[in-house]
């Protein structure tokens, strides 16, 4: 296998931390924004310094500028998105589902986008795998009742988490190095962000869902500071750095080990068990990652 395919793994095992942690940071009274914001300008600061090693000024070009514009914004709206739902109340196991629809339209965006072919092979991963996402997460253990508000933003932002992939494989292909691709997309989705707050702020007037303060714990900023770390820097290096040989595609597929992840992370941190519907989950995607890699094995 290469080196890639596993940087890839990694990188989905280490995202399986954001859904989670954004509920816990939203139990804990942050605002969608500032549970965003923070955790993107905590990934810009910390991969700054390694940019240096990369000769940036030689990267950026006009063309890079409107292409990190373009991929800040949708890096912007993934993030709110994502935890938009949350706040809500939807369920943690009713996001995941939805946000994890991504493998379909990153297929379809791969064709379109990047003319990524469409093969028997990534068809029937795919389903194998959302059976599996299915499986593992239980909905139908759900006893609340998921509100529309509640359940559209992580359907788009499923929608929205493909696109990113899609744009991150361009980045490799246009042959931008993955630290810039990191920074470049960090900082841009920032910028869009607090530009989507001065517009939303004329219109919503709800200040838990808006709101912006620096005047917070020591121990939520230690909190953000790890939350950014496993499951922004570190998975952000790995993942971009893997699409330099991996298709946006396979890529998407290989993401959806993240709920794998998420089970594992609840039973160390949480004590969680694992019942027979988190093996057979899990083992469906396991296989539909299986099928994916197998196939790109001469």
């Amino acid at each position: 296998m290469k080196k890639e395919y596993v940087m890839i793994i990694a990188a989905a095992l280490l995202y399986g931390t954001i859904t989670p942690g954004g509920h816990f940071f939203i139990n804990l009274g942050l605002s969608v924004f500032e549970l965003s914001f923070y955790r993107l300008l905590f990934i810009f600061f910390t991969v700054l310094p390694f940019a240096f090693t990369t000769q940036i000024s030689s990267t950026f070009s006009k063309d890079t500028l409107y292409f990190f514009t373009a991929y800040g914004l949708i890096g912007a709206i993934l993030e709110v998105l994502q935890f938009t739902s949350l706040y809500f109340g939807t369920p943690v196991a009713v996001v995941a589902l939805l946000l994890y629809t991504q493998p379909i339209w990153t297929v379809l965006f791969g064709k379109l986008i990047l003319d990524e072919a469409i093969t028997k092979r990534k068809a029937i991963a795919i389903l194998v795998s959302l059976l599996g996402v299915y499986i593992l997460l239980q909905p139908w253990e759900v006893e609340s009742k998921v509100s529309f508000w509640g359940a559209v933003p992580s359907l788009i932002a499923g929608i929205f988490l493909a696109l990113w992939v899609v744009w991150g494989r361009r980045s490799s292909i246009s042959n931008i190095p993955y630290v810039i691709t990191t920074l470049g997309w960090s900082f841009f989705s920032a910028l869009w962000l607090m530009l989507i707050w001065v517009v939303l702020s004329f219109i919503i007037h709800n200040n838990e869902l808006l709101r912006f303060s620096i005047e917070l714990p020591i121990t939520y900023w230690i909190y953000m500071a790890l939350f950014g770390l496993i499951g922004g820097v570190i998975p952000s290096l790995l993942f971009y750095r893997g699409l330099e040989e991996v298709q946006a595609s396979i890529a998407g597929i290989l993401l959806l080990i993240e709920p794998v992840s998420a089970s594992f992370i609840a039973l160390l941190l949480f004590e969680q068990p694992i019942d027979m519907e988190t093996i057979f989950g899990g083992g469906l995607i396991l296989l539909s990652n299986y099928m994916v890699l197998r196939g790109q094995t001469p």
